[in-house]
């Protein structure tokens, strides 16, 4: 009499279809417990045209829904689900080897879904050939063998297979038989929805043994996850977003409870695609200047505030299998919230010691930080420490510190020849005070600015009432702290705007779009206005001004848009030899006696912005319209929240709430 061991063996090493297929034999025994080991092969047996691809060979993409209509295209779906299928029924029999002692009703269910999984294989293959096509002509993937054949443990069987692979068929098999059904193949989408019940079975036996071989204190979600080895994840475990739905109602008949759903659903993490690693730090011009002036960088409470609470909006940068650094994890109720609105979520980590440590484990793709700076340089070095990754950066020299000074906009304002720059460098403290002197007695206003900041801090306006002491306590902090200063004519502004720019590993600059920034009567930064069309940033008579020849360059006159995306780009790229990444040009339109006028470059910012920000945010969520991305001081809500969506999670935000919404297009 044959027991299920010789049964399984012969499954697994049978060379032919039609013994890896074979019913088990009448009166097969349940071979009694006992403790042992089975080597797993490297590969089951199979008959050559069913041996799975090398690396080498070019592998078979899976048709989409909409490339059903072709018979082409159906054969191929066919084909790979009908290779998953002989899979697993290959990696069952090789868990009744490898696990003798076992439960037996844990074997003889196992046995059973074998059974079922033959059954499966067989269906396709009529299909197939029914169709005129033939198992083997397309390549074999070989992908969840090797994921799931080292396993060492039942649990390890269950948490891989059940609950990764075959849970993931709850989501295919459901949608392809909707998809067939459409386009009126009512064959394979019957098929289809047999295998789609039988799975719901697969998965809900998987379930039931992984509640009884975990230990009582962990939750389901828990066991699973901690069961599956590197590289494989719960992100296998679904279809990937935005491809096929998510089917809830077949994995709650499973038996999944809503902890472990609402975890899966949020869960994200690379499925192959070597992810880019995405960091918060947008401190980088106050770190720079104390690397500069070799003094210690001295953080303060609005500074950690404003790196904690606005780090997600790198969501907005990243892709879904990506990966963002945080310091702090929103909660999941945030992040569903967040989704649920249209925003692709990456995965996340948090930053602490040892995560340098686990990245070196992984590989990696490229590093992207907000900006680059010494503590962004500092955990690059640490990340690129890791033999597996491909190139991280391409910038591997120490940064200048006059990427991020003032002094690089009077540069790249000089090269661009632009007729009136008002805008003065001042290294020398003797002839800054001289310069404030002169416009204080004429009565001419003037704005003058540390050589590192951002978003309007540490400004000065000098008039003729302001008092002597109040510039010269100025001017000594800015030049002990970061050698110099600029001085220019305060303007009435109008309006400010920035244009985006990207640069490639290559050099090259692609313009992006043209944003509006949000201010306050400071200047300060409030916030980015986004929008499909200059016409929908810009009201009426400004919209018309920027497309007249209102920019003067010692080379010629051009409109707003010919200025920014033919001019700007060409002095870029001698500007920032080596840079890749983002890049943005803030500019304004400001009121000069009886006329508007537009300072062209008012600062370059060599790093990302919250108009970069503001831009990705507004092609995710709102792309056929105006946007605007806002940021709010908690202490000016007084506990109501502003409209819109909380980019930041309002529970764990400190002092900073960044907020989108969408807007009319068209507002002065």
């Amino acid at each position: 009499m044959k027991t299920i061991r010789e049964y399984a063996e012969s499954i697994l090493l049978a060379e032919t279809l039609e013994e890896k297929l074979a019913a088990p034999p009448v009166g097969l025994s349940l071979d009694p417990p006992h403790k042992g080991s089975y080597r797993s092969p490297d590969l089951p047996g199979r008959p050559s045209e069913l041996r799975p691809r090398t690396s080498n060979e070019a592998r078979t993409k899976i048709p989409s829904s909409e490339q059903l209509a072709n018979e082409d295209h159906r054969s191929v779906l066919l084909h790979f689900f009908c290779n998953h299928e002989l899979i697993a029924v290959e990696l069952m029999a090789l868990a009744l080897l490898k696990f003798p002692d076992a439960p037996d009703a844990f074997r003889r269910g196992l046995l059973h879904t074998l059974q079922e999984e033959q059954e499966h294989t067989r269906l396709y293959l009529d299909r197939m050939a029914a169709t005129g096509a033939s198992f083997g002509e397309h390549s074999l993937s070989r992908m969840i063998w090797d994921h799931i054949a080292p396993m060492s443990s039942p649990i390890e069987y269950v948490s891989r297979l059940s609950l990764t692979f075959e849970q993931s068929n709850l989501d295919y098999a459901h949608h392809y038989a909707q998809a067939f059904a459409k386009i009126s193949d009512h064959e394979t989408s019957t098929l289809l929805e047999k295998i789609y019940k039988d799975e719901i079975a697969h998965v809900g036996y998987g379930l039931k043994w992984l509640r009884r071989f975990k230990e009582e204190q962990q939750s389901d979600w828990d066991a699973w996850h901690n069961s599956l080895a590197h590289p494989l994840s719960p992100i296998r475990a679904k279809a990937p977003e935005g491809t096929i739905p998510f089917n809830e109602e077949g994995r709650r008949k499973a038996g999944f409870d809503s902890d472990f759903l609402n975890n899966l659903k949020l869960y994200q993490r690379s499925r192959g695609r070597t992810p880019n690693v995405h960091f918060f730090n947008p401190n980088c011009e106050a770190r720079t200047a104390a690397e500069e002036n070799k003094q210690p960088y001295m953080t303060n409470k609005p500074s950690r505030h404003l790196e904690q609470d606005l780090e997600a909006l790198l969501f907005a940068n990243a892709q879904p299998d990506d990966l963002v650094l945080m310091r702090v994890l929103p909660r999941k109720e945030h992040l569903a919230r967040l989704k649920e609105a249209g925003l692709i979520l990456p995965e996340t980590a948090l930053l602490q010691d040892d995560t340098c440590e686990q990245l070196t484990e992984r590989k990696l793709g490229g590093f992207r930080p907000w900006a680059w700076c010494p503590e962004s340089s500092q955990l690059f070095e640490k990340v690129a420490d890791n033999p597996t990754s491909n190139t991280l950066h391409p910038w591997r020299t120490p940064l200048p510190g006059k990427l991020y000074s003032k002094a690089l906009t009077s540069e790249l304002t000089e090269q661009l020849a632009i007729t009136d720059n008002p805008s003065r460098v001042f290294t020398n403290l003797e002839k800054a005070r001289t310069h404030i002197l002169a416009h204080q007695k004429k009565g001419l206003p003037l704005l003058l600015k540390p050589l590192l900041s951002c978003a309007g801090k540490g400004h000065l306006k000098v008039d003729s009432t302001t008092a002597p002491g109040t510039v010269e306590k100025w001017l000594q902090h800015q030049h002990l702290s970061q050698g110099g200063l600029v001085a220019e004519p305060f303007y009435q502004r109008v309006l400010d705007f920035s244009a985006l720019y990207d640069i490639s590993q290559k050099g090259e600059v692609r313009f992006i779009a043209f944003t509006r920034l949000l201010t306050d009567d400071r200047g300060h930064y409030r916030g980015t206005r986004v929008a499909p069309k200059i016409g929908n940033l810009f009201p009426p008579d400004l919209t018309i001004l920027f497309h007249q020849a209102l920019i003067r360059t010692d080379f010629g006159e051009y409109s707003g848009p010919s200025f920014y995306k033919k001019i700007v780009p060409t002095k870029l790229q001698t500007l920032l030899p080596g840079y890749s990444g983002p890049v943005s040009i803030d500019a304004f339109f400001h009121q000069q006696d009886k006329d508007i006028k537009v300072r062209p470059v008012v600062e370059i910012n060599v790093r990302c912005s919250m108009g970069r920000i503001a831009h990705n945010l507004r092609r995710q969520l709102t792309p056929n319209s105006a946007g605007e991305l806002t940021i709010h001081r908690m202490k000016e809500l007084a506990g109501t929240l502003p409209a819109g969506l909380p980019l930041n999670d309002p529970q764990q935000a400190q002092s900073f709430l960044a907020v989108w919404s969408e807007t009319e297009s068209n507002t002065h």
